[in-house]
C-alpha cells in the first residue's frame, strides 16, 4: 500500500471513464455525458443538426455547441471521453455521410466515435437492446425496429416531399392545404384558417408566398402543426380528421416494420418519441388503434429513456466492441 509523507496510507483514486451520446435532429441537438454505468453527468442543447436541412456547417456548429455545453456541465474535457456515439438525422445518407464524419473528426481526432442515424439511438433509448419498434414523429417521421437476431428494418423516413406522414410537417402541410381548400370553396370551413390569421396574421392568399419562398424549409412549415393541433383540441372536424389520418399512418409504419422483422405475431414493445406526440390522445389514440388492429399483441408505451440516453448507452457498448468510423490513433 502506498503511504503519504507522514507515513499514513494513501487511497488510490479510481480513474473515471466518460461516455458521450449525441442526438442530432431537424429541430435540435442534444448531448449527454455519462459514466460507465450510464449515470448522467451533464447535458447540453443546441440548434438543429440534420445537415440535409440546415447544411453541414450549421449542423457541425450546433453539434459542437451541444457537446461543449455537456462537457462543461459535466466538468469533463473532450480528451477524457472514452467513446462518443452520435445519432445524427440524415447521417446514413450515402452522398453526405463522409461530410458528417469529417466534421466530427475535429471534435474526436483519435477516431473514438461512431456516426449513426438518429432512429437507432431512439430505439435503444426507448426499449433497450432487445426486440421492439420505435415510432418517431418530430419534424419528420419514421418507424424503426429490431428483432431477437439483431436484424433491423424501417418504414417511412422518406423526407418532406415524398414521405413524413404523421410528422409535424405532414400535419402542417395537410392543415395549410385545408385552409386553401376552404378559400377556394373546395373544402369544409375550418378553424385552422382563423387561428392562422390570429396567431400569424397570415391569410390564405398569403400562404403560397410563404410556403414557396426559397428561405422556407421543412421545419418552418412544421411549426404550423401547433395550429392544427389547437384546432383539433377545439373539436374542429377538419383538424381532427388530419390527426386521425396522421396517427393511422404512424401505426401502419409500426406494423410494416414488425412484419418485415417477423415479430408481428407476439407480444411486442412499441414506444413513441418526438415532439409531435404533444398532441396527446388526438394523435396517440388513432395510432394505438391502428397498431392494435394490425398487431393485436403489441404493447404501446412511453419510451424508457430519451434518444440521447440511448446514444450514451450505445457509446458504452461501442467502447467494449469498437466499430469506429475510422481507426483510432
Amino acid at each position: 500500500m502506498e503511504r503519504t509523507a507522514n507515513g499514513g496510507p494513501t487511497r488510490k483514486l479510481r480513474r473515471m471513464t466518460y461516455f458521450l451520446g449525441v442526438d442530432g435532429g431537424a429541430s435540435k441537438t442534444a448531448a449527454l455525458v455519462t459514466d460507465s454505468e450510464g449515470k448522467s453527468l451533464g447535458d447540453g442543447i443546441a440548434g438543429p443538426s440534420n445537415h440535409l436541412r440546415v447544411g453541414i456547417e450549421t449542423a457541425s456548429r450546433n453539434i459542437e455547441r451541444a457537446v461543449n455545453k455537456a462537457l462543461v456541465a459535466a466538468d469533463v474535457a473532450s480528451r477524457e471521453i472514452t467513446w462518443a456515439y452520435c445519432g445524427i438525422a440524415g447521417a446514413d445518407h450515402p452522398a453526405h455521410r463522409q461530410e458528417v464524419v469529417d466534421s466530427l473528426n475535429i471534435f474526436f481526432p483519435r477516431g473514438n466515435f461512431t456516426v449513426d442515424n438518429d432512429a437507432r439511438i431512439a430505439l435503444t433509448g426507448a426499449i433497450g437492446f432487445g426486440a421492439g419498434v420505435v415510432v418517431i414523429a418530430g419534424t419528420g417521421s419514421v418507424a424503426f425496429g429490431r428483432n431477437e437476431k439483431g436484424e433491423e428494418a424501417r418504414a417511412g423516413g422518406w423526407g418532406p416531399i415524398v414521405g413524413d406522414e404523421g410528422s409535424a410537417y405532414g400535419i402542417a402541410r395537410a392543415g395549410l392545404a385545408a385552409v386553401l381548400r376552404e378559400f377556394d370553396g373546395r373544402g369544409q370551413k375550418t378553424l385552422i384558417t382563423q387561428l392562422l390569421e390570429r396567431d400569424y396574421e397570415m391569410s390564405a392568399e398569403e400562404l403560397p408566398r410563404f410556403v414557396y419562398a426559397s428561405t422556407t424549409h421543412a421545419d418552418d412549415i412544421a411549426r404550423y402543426s401547433r395550429v392544427i393541433i389547437e384546432a383539433a383540441q377545439a373539436n374542429d372536424a377538419v383538424a381532427l380528421g388530419i390527426l386521425v389520418e396522421a396517427g393511422r399512418e404512424l401505426g401502419l409504419s409500426v406494423a410494416a416494420v414488425a412484419r418485415r422483422l417477423g415479430i408481428g405475431d407476439r407480444e411486442l414493445p412499441v414506444a413513441y418519441v418526438g415532439g409531435t406526440f404533444r398532441a396527446g390522445e388526438l394523435l396517440l389514440g388513432p395510432m394505438r388503434d391502428t397498431i392494435k388492429r394490425e398487431l393485436p399483441d403489441a404493447v404501446v408505451n412511453r419510451p424508457l429513456r430519451k434518444p440521447v440516453e440511448g446514444a450514451a448507452m450505445m457509446a458504452i457498448r461501442a467502447a467494449a466492441h469498437p466499430r469506429p468510423t475510422r481507426t483510432p490513433a
